[in-house]
């Protein structure tokens, strides 16, 4: 039966190529670009090197682009600035990406990367109304969303401004929707389906420092309303959450703030291994799955290979699964690993 049980893990949980950089990055943009996925941008330290040991935090402007799940990653170019942290959306074969950080600040370009003649094209579209990192975002058909963030790295409180752009209509520019609670939140996560917009967890700063919230709202088209509380915070998941069925959200990992107060600098143990799942129609969260330690061979797996459970990451709906390139191992230390989930 045990034997049985971990054949049927095997097959929901992969590992796709690597992002070809071997320290990887966190709070790289990722979606759909053409027939296959992109990921661009993001943050590592350099040398591998933690800030407790001195380490620099480098941004990076990178592209990497993998054709179908078989292939290996290529760079295909550079965004316009070394940038991470934004937020990411796809739609009819063109990715965007909004926002993001660098090391002194904060940004509200919107871009546009799309293949002409096989040439990497990339556009600027309007502007956030402000700038914002750190903010939670999802996608339903044309509408995406920006919910949250911070407006500088110096930010004291986050944000609890809503933004939606039509990508059917890029001229319209962001609309600013109601704001979603009192109190704004950074690295929240957020889906969407046909009821709305929903924000979750996350976490609200004051005078800089952070608490871990537990609490989700629901925005239908005309007004914010309270969801059911979470059952822990799951603070910089993969965003968005997604819908393999369609009043169903996925979240993968998080940060339920337990060990934030903790000094533990190497001997953090990671972020969390567990799959929630929002049931919309049910106002209800149940813990669906549980990220394994260890994958048997895949599509590019020969052997054995440890799973990390990846925060400050993008989730990508790729043929059916959760796809989720790079990330955060634990603090200071990125992954190259590229996640596909298939539940």
């Amino acid at each position: 039966m045990m034997q049985l049980e971990a054949q049927s893990q095997d097959k929901k949980w992969n590992l796709l190529a690597a992002i070809p950089d071997s320290l990887g990055f966190a709070g790289s943009f990722a979606g759909r670009l053409g027939d296959g996925i992109i990921c661009a941008g993001g943050a590592q330290f350099e040398q591998g090197i933690p800030p407790w040991a001195g380490g620099v935090k480098m941004w990076t402007g990178r592209i990497f682009y993998l054709k179908d799940p078989a292939a290996t990653w290529q760079e295909i170019g550079q965004l316009p600035q070394s940038v991470g942290y934004g937020a990411s959306a796809s739609y009819q074969g063109k990715f965007y990406i909004a926002g993001g950080s660098d090391a002194t600040q904060h940004f509200q370009q919107t871009y546009e990367l799309s293949f002409e003649q096989d040439q990497l094209k990339i556009t600027t579209l309007a502007p956030l109304p402000i700038t914002l990192a750190n903010a939670a975002f999802a996608q339903y058909k044309n509408y995406w969303y920006v919910l949250g963030g911070q407006e500088s790295p110096t930010s004291q409180q986050a944000v609890n401004r809503a933004f939606r752009f039509d990508l059917s209509d890029p001229q319209k520019g962001w609309q600013e929707l109601p704001a979603f609670a009192e109190h704004g939140r950074i690295l929240a996560g957020a889906a969407a389906n046909e009821q709305g917009v929903f924000i979750f967890s996350g976490a609200s700063l004051r005078e800089g420092k952070r608490t871990y919230l537990h609490d989700g709202f629901h925005y239908d088209g005309h007004s914010w309303s309270k969801t059911a509380d979470l059952p822990e915070a799951i603070t910089a998941v993969a965003n968005p959450g997604i819908a393999i069925k369609p009043d169903e959200l996925i979240f993968l990992s998080g940060d339920s703030g337990d060990l934030a107060d903790a000094d533990l600098r190497d001997k953090h143990p990671g972020f969390s291994r567990k799959v929630y799942t929002y049931f919309t129609k049910e106002d209800k969260w149940v813990l669906t799955d549980t990220l394994p330690s260890f994958v048997g061979a895949g599509q590019t797996t020969k052997e054995k290979s440890t799973l990390v459970a990846p925060v400050t990451s993008t989730a990508v709906l790729y043929n059916g699964g959760i796809l989720i390139p790079g990330g955060e191992a634990r603090p200071a230390v990125r992954t190259n690993q590229v996640l596909y989930y298939k539940p």
